[in-house]
């Protein structure tokens, strides 16, 4: 077990402030030491209703605000905290909190002794996006499939049309491949092509070869990455898929949490709110996934997978 503790300098206490408001008045030209004795973070771990799932609870020495983080990406918030680990391991759980005083942290593991399962049931978002073995999805071939508008699921700025399907079919070809394992393997094969979009490699607006890629931008060929998904996040509370390696992204390359760069990935890792997930469409043998992400102020993607 690990901890920090953070001393109430100027900034910290400008931030604690901006945080704090229900906690205790205060401005940002307090001297250090007058909003209070610093927390010392704890927590407890108890078991849950089932084998993989543990309740954390927060049992800092003072009234704090708790912040949850996870070795998986999750991310939680509450004084009690449910929290579903799929596979066998220990994870590492840290609670920061937020007092009157300044900020600590405690970090501690958590050991799930086996895997669960029921997890690769479809009506779990892993066992949907995954399946119990692997599970192979492409973008949905027809119109609007990719769209960007002010929310979730909007298209009014732009969207795709019937004809982007053969127009762009070296960007309709591609595969997401995600597996059902500890390491959440997530595999992106883009076919040795891609859509230049008049960004990518030459910039122009048709298909050209993985060749064409350099640089920083090379990093959005084909390749091998992992994936975590998070129960109960994301805008409708369905889960969040998150994608983590540098390169890695579902439909198109210049989109990122917060914005989009033409030049290259941002970071080493993004993450997709589920939308919809739709099992046997039309009784067609094949599901829909649907999953978009905030580009800034009102802006979202969405993107819609089918499998195969």
């Amino acid at each position: 077990m690990k901890s920090n503790i953070f001393k109430p300098t100027f900034w910290r206490q400008a931030i604690a402030c901006s945080l704090l408001l229900a906690l205790a008045a205060c401005t940002p030209d307090v001297k250090n030491g007058e909003l209070g004795a610093l927390p010392q973070a704890d927590f407890e771990v108890l078991p849950g209703p089932d084998a993989n799932t543990v309740i954390l609870v927060n049992k800092s020495n003072q009234a704090s605000i708790p912040y949850w983080t996870v070795s998986t990406g999750a991310k939680l918030n509450g004084d009690s905290a449910r929290l579903k680990l799929i596979f066998a391991g220990t994870y590492q759980v840290t609670l920061t909190a937020a007092g009157r005083g300044g900020m600590s942290t405690v970090t501690k593991d958590v050991t799930i002794a086996n895997s669960d399962p029921n997890a690769c049931n479809p009506s779990n978002p892993i066992g949907f996006i995954a399946g119990c073995t692997s599970k192979k999805w492409k973008l949905n071939p027809e119109a609007g499939t990719y769209k960007v508008g002010e929310g979730p699921d909007m298209g009014n700025w732009w969207s795709s049309g019937a004809g982007d399907v053969t127009g762009r079919a070296c960007e309709f070809n591609d595969e997401y491949i995600f597996s059902f394992n500890a390491e959440g393997t997530f595999v992106y094969d883009n076919k040795g092509d891609y859509y230049a979009d008049g960004y990518i490699g030459a910039a122009t607006y048709g298909c050209e070869p993985n060749s064409n890629l350099s640089g920083a931008q090379a990093a959005w060929a084909s390749g091998n990455f992992n994936f975590t998904v998070i129960d109960g996040g994301g805008v409708r509370g369905l889960g969040q898929l998150r994608l983590s390696g540098t390169g890695a992204h579902i439909g198109l390359q210049k989109v990122h949490n917060g914005g989009e760069t033409t030049s290259g990935p941002t970071g080493n890792s993004i993450t997709y709110d589920i939308l919809e997930m739709h099992q046997n469409v039309n009784g067609l043998g094949y599901d829909i996934l649907k999953v978009g992400l905030n580009i800034g102020g009102s802006g979202w993607w969405t993107f819609t997978l089918r499998s195969y």
